[in-house]
């Protein structure tokens, strides 16, 4: 792990060394899990799928190609952080939580569950796309909590 030295101008973070195993680059600010296939080894990462979302790795700091090795922030504050959101013209307040979607790069505001863990939320409010055929992601201020 890399810790930030302290700062009091600039928040702090940490930073996990991993290796991508999904089979094509994770791009920066695009959210990983741990693998948990045959070969876990607790450093190989990929996109996240319905099973393994609790895995949750964090967000690549730079983009890793495949099977390379490269940095994944696990805590603190991101200016970068690929969000999805549904396509419903909804909006989501700073410091609503984030959690990791299935079969995207990206985590989602999600409500609270009793019991579950968020492993991020937004430092700015989102507005949804009001075009329903699609959803909408782009990159917004968050803090990824993922320890």
């Amino acid at each position: 792990m890399l810790f930030k030295r302290i700062s009091r101008s600039s928040a702090e973070t940490v930073f996990i060394v991993v290796q991508n195993v999904s089979g094509s680059t994770i791009t920066a600010g695009y959210s990983a899990v741990f693998d948990v296939g045959a070969s876990v080894n607790g450093v190989r990462v990929t996109q996240g799928s319905a099973a393994d979302l609790g895995a949750y790795a964090g967000v690549a700091d730079a983009d890793i190609a495949n099977d390379a090795y490269g940095l994944v922030q696990a805590y603190g504050y991101r200016a970068t952080v690929y969000c999805k959101t549904v396509a419903n013209s909804s909006t989501y307040s700073a410091g609503s939580g984030l959690d990791p979607v299935a079969d995207v790069w990206s985590l989602t505001p999600s409500a609270v569950a009793a019991g579950d863990k968020q492993f991020a939320f937004l430092c700015e409010a989102i507005t949804d796309s009001s075009d329903t055929s699609s959803a909408y992601s782009a990159n917004f201020k968050g803090f990824i909590r993922a320890l």
